[in-house]
Formats: structure tokens, sequence, C-alpha cells
């Protein structure tokens, strides 16, 4: 079987755009996105739930797929190289809202608004890691993950330096992934910046109509730089495939 959501002998995720270049494809999907973000943030959203997660993913991305907002079809692998180019065991394609409602009801029993700061950021993460490892969709996990956490740190009346992780998208996705090793799992990586972007007053960024420039560049800022280049995901062919 080949990967459905690529187009016929390419690398390429087959998109409303009708892109065929790698590169701009990437561009054109991080600049709607980002701008569905922004809708999406100024509009609210308080839906913590399977279907929320779905929600999120739609408003961000129906502009590029016409998948947007639905689950995978296919089991996927990412080779990462903080893990040797070993992948994260995603779920399968099959057993993705049954992960996904396990999350949740893990994440429900916690008594959140009784919590400290410092506890409030050691439990989201821990929390949501299973979330993000479920990989629900076929691409646009992670942003789907970090746009649901702005919203529920906020729900529970923290203001959430929301660039901060934006600005240190590597690293974020790297402790999700140290995060997401089972027994072997490291939350001290996401807990660290989660401290640092899980504020009791309100954020002040500048007016700078460059969105570059607009990006605080404090002293917290530098500590998450990393040198991380995007791997794509791949379609995950499994033994039982294979023995066929």
């Amino acid at each position: 079987m080949n990967d459905p959501y690529l187009y016929e002998g390419s690398s390429i995720l087959r998109n409303l755009l009708n892109i065929h270049d790698e590169k701009e494809l990437d561009v054109a999907e991080a600049e709607l996105s980002q701008a569905n973000m922004m809708l999406l943030y100024e509009q609210g959203f308080n839906v913590f739930s399977t279907q929320g997660i779905k929600t999120i993913h739609k408003v961000l991305f129906e502009d590029v797929y016409d998948w947007a907002g639905e689950f995978r079809t296919i089991n996927i692998q990412k080779r990462e190289p903080l893990l040797a180019g070993i992948s994260v065991w995603y779920s399968d394609a099959d057993n993705i809202k049954k992960d996904l409602d396990s999350a949740w009801k893990a994440l429900n029993k916690i008594k959140w608004r009784n919590l400290s700061r410092e506890d409030f950021a050691a439990q989201i993460a821990r929390m949501f890691p299973p979330l993000w490892q479920v990989h629900p969709f076929r691409e646009g996990n992670t942003r789907t993950i970090v746009m649901l956490m702005t919203f529920f740190v906020e729900h529970y009346d923290y203001y959430f330096d929301k660039e901060l992780l934006a600005a240190s998208a590597g690293y974020v996705r790297n402790a999700f992934v140290m995060a997401s090793l089972g027994q072997y799992s490291e939350f001290e990586h996401l807990e660290k910046i989660l401290l640092d972007a899980i504020c009791t007053e309100p954020i002040e960024y500048t007016d700078d109509l460059d969105q570059e420039e607009s990006v605080p560049q404090g002293e917290k800022y530098q500590k998450y730089k990393t040198d991380y280049k995007p791997v794509a995901h791949e379609y995950r062919v499994d033994d039982e495939e294979n023995k066929k």
C-alpha cells in the first residue's frame, strides 16, 4: 500500500493549493495555519475533548488539506534524530479515538485548580504528551496540541507565553519526544519551558508589525534555541503487511 496522502510518485502531501514543491508547501502551510491560529485565539476556545482536538486541527489546516480535522487512516512514523533515527510509537490508526479518550480520562482526574503554578506545569508536562503521542493526524499534530495546551492553561486563569513555544518549536517537539518514551520518559525538558511559559502576570510583547521582530529576545528565549531540522512523517509499513 502506498501512502494515500501523497501525490503519486512523490513525497509531497496532496493539498488544496496543488503545490508540488516541498519548501513552497511548507511556507504556505505555515503562513495559513498561523493566520488561522490567530483567528482562533481571538475567538477563544474551551472544548477540551477528543472532538476539540479535531476542531482545532480543522481550523488550523482547512485551507491546505481536505483531511483537516479528520483522523489519519494509516499508521505513521517519524525518524527522530534525537533517538538515532528511531520513531516514537504513535497510536495505530484503528486506536486513535480510544487512545485519545483514555488520555483525556487521565487528564480529567487532575484537580487543576487546586495546584500551585509549579505543580500545574509539572502535570501539564505529564498529561499532554499522551495526547501528543497519539498523533491523530497525518501532519500538524504538534501545532494542534500546543494550541490546545495554550487554551487549557489560560482556561485555568494563567497567562501563557505562546510566543516562547513558537520561537522554541524545535525544543518543544524534542521535549514531547522525550516525554513519550514509556518507562524511559523524561518530563523535565517539557516542564522546564512550561515553567517559563506559564505566568501569573500578563506577558508584554512589542507592537512591531514584523513578526520576527515582535518575538521577545530575552534570556528565556535564548535558552531553548536549537538547530532542529524538521523531518517528515512517513507511512509505516507494519510487519503484518510485510508478510502478505
